[in-house]
């Protein structure tokens, strides 16, 4: 692992969880938070270039996590304060939404910057998309 890469996760997930974040520890290029239900997590991904928060439904195969928030992206979007990209490819089980900061790693001096907008946005997602994911009953969540 590169070692900003490693530096940049290690304060992040440390300032994330005294923000009160459920954190896990941080793998490669991304700190994942505690899944919000099962198979549903956000966690913050890292490059050189850019940062992406995002929630990752790893078993969404028949996409009804996905539609049923896809269906309410414009309240989403509203209360999160940014455009969203909202993913799902062809084959895959997994789907994902994801909110990106074009600035990276590479720039130490706005590590800072980047973890309070990271973690902002990941209180967001738990908030407007943790909330609706937990609303539904536990049988629609894992058909």
């Amino acid at each position: 692992m590169d070692d900003a890469v490693a530096s940049y996760l290690a304060i992040f997930t440390q300032r994330a969880r005294e923000a009160g974040l459920d954190m896990r520890p941080p793998g490669k290029n991304w700190a994942p938070m505690r899944d919000i239900v099962p198979g549903s997590h956000i966690s913050l991904s890292v490059r050189r270039d850019a940062i992406q928060v995002n929630l990752n439904n790893e078993r969404d195969e028949d996409r009804r996590q996905f539609e049923s928030l896809y269906r309410d992206r414009a309240a989403i979007q509203s209360a999160v304060g940014e455009s969203l990209s909202w993913e799902q490819k062809e084959g895959r089980k997994k789907t994902a939404v994801r909110a990106t900061l074009s600035r990276g790693y590479d720039d130490r001096s706005d590590w800072e910057e980047q973890h309070r907008w990271a973690i902002g946005m990941m209180q967001a997602f738990e908030r407007e998309l943790g909330s609706r994911l937990r609303a539904w009953p536990e049988t629609e969540r894992t058909r």
